[in-house]
């Protein structure tokens, strides 16, 4: 879901007034909430699904997972390396 501009600018306000302790409890609120996109992430791959992502210095891999970690996967890819990628990188080919 995507926040509208009212909601992101009520944020934001709430966010300025916010002190000391407050900040620290956003920041949790935050972290939280990445961690759980991360395990919704893995846990839609399976092992010995193909899945594809780009690397950081372009270009595209395709593979096969080998293994599911809470956040992570582990791909070995067509280009015979074994990869350890984000779950939210990864596409099903």
């Amino acid at each position: 879901m995507k926040l509208s501009i009212t909601e992101m600018t009520k944020l934001e306000t709430l966010i300025n007034k916010a002190e000391g302790t407050d900040i620290n409890v956003i920041i949790e609120l935050i972290k939280c909430k990445q961690r759980g996109n991360a395990f919704q992430a893995a846990a839609k791959f399976r092992v010995g699904q193909m899945v594809t992502f780009n690397k950081k210095s372009g270009g595209k891999v395709v593979g096969k997972v080998l293994k599911v970690n809470t956040k992570n996967l582990k791909v070995e890819g067509n280009d015979d390396c074994t990869w350890t990628v984000t779950a939210s990188l990864c596409k099903a080919a």
